[in-house]
């Protein structure tokens, strides 16, 4: 918003004085930053927002969004500002939308993941609320908003990344497949990985096909060990409905208590979701 010169941009910053006003947008944006990469990036955001509103001779904005960026390179960088804070006349529901995505994404760690995409999501974010407020530029509200639905995507958890299925040493029979967290369905790479152990299978012909289900640490033991029976089975299914044939599969689960990978009880770990084949010769 640009305020009316003269006597209103005089009053607003006799108040902004007297409150410790932070309008030193080129010296906070040179301060070093004492905070994690999320920190760094949410500092030059809001210095970016600032100096827009310098440009609006919005000097209440400027100092918001300042004081907001000295925070951040203090390595305190302030939560993202909630809608009740403001006073919303418009877009009321789309933005506690926003709020609700965005804060769910960086409750769950997205800012370490994607740090600059939060970064830039929370201070446009709550650009747009500053612009819905003022309500009457109806262009920057747009803008704000825009460039708010561009970032929020971006700014999420990164995937735990699920080891690939180990193929068999040279020389060995022994095959692991992996599991994603609390889950016993085979993933695309498990399925391909089955039919490598089927043709394995048909050209060693073993006596017997050992099937051992695992979990890890992270849940209740009596949970896992159902969990690892799960995984076992369907493990052993696919394997059947391949030409594997079912009196040579002996099937066995261990739950928690053999971990492949040893870790403290309550520990999650993508090594420990898996299912051991080994060929009995």
């Amino acid at each position: 918003m640009k305020l009316q010169t003269g006597t209103a941009v005089a009053a607003a910053a006799g108040m902004l004085l007297l409150s410790g006003c932070a309008w030193d947008v080129a010296g906070t944006e040179k301060m070093p930053n004492q905070g994690d990469a999320f920190a760094k990036a949410l500092q030059q955001q809001y210095i970016e927002r600032a100096k827009f509103e310098v440009h609006e001779e919005d000097w209440i904005s400027v100092d918001f969004f300042t004081s907001r960026a000295q925070m951040a390179a203090e390595g305190k960088p302030p939560m993202l500002q909630n809608p009740s804070e403001r006073h919303l006349a418009t877009n009321q529901a789309e933005i506690a939308a926003g709020y609700k995505r965005l804060s769910e994404a960086l409750a769950a760690g997205a800012a370490k993941s994607a740090p600059l995409a939060c970064a830039r999501s929370q201070a446009w974010f709550e650009h747009w609320m500053e612009q819905s407020e003022e309500g009457h530029q109806p262009n920057d509200i747009a803008w704000t908003r825009g460039e708010f639905m561009k970032a929020v995507p971006d700014c999420a958890v990164a995937p735990v990344k699920q080891p690939a299925a180990a193929p068999a040493p040279a020389g060995e029979s022994v095959w692991r497949i992996f599991f994603a967290f609390d889950k016993s369905a085979l993933t695309p790479e498990a399925k391909t990985f089955v039919d490598r152990i089927v043709t394995a299978y048909k050209a060693q012909m073993p006596k017997a096909v050992q099937v051992t289900g695992h979990a890890d640490a992270s849940g209740p033991n009596e949970y896992n060990q159902k969990l690892s029976e799960r995984r076992a089975n369907t493990v052993v299914k696919a394997l059947n409905a391949k030409g594997v044939p079912a009196a040579v599969v002996h099937e066995k689960a261990v739950g928690e208590t053999m971990l492949p990978k040893p870790t403290a009880d309550g520990v999650k770990e993508a090594e420990n979701r898996q299912v051991t084949v080994t060929f009995v010769k």
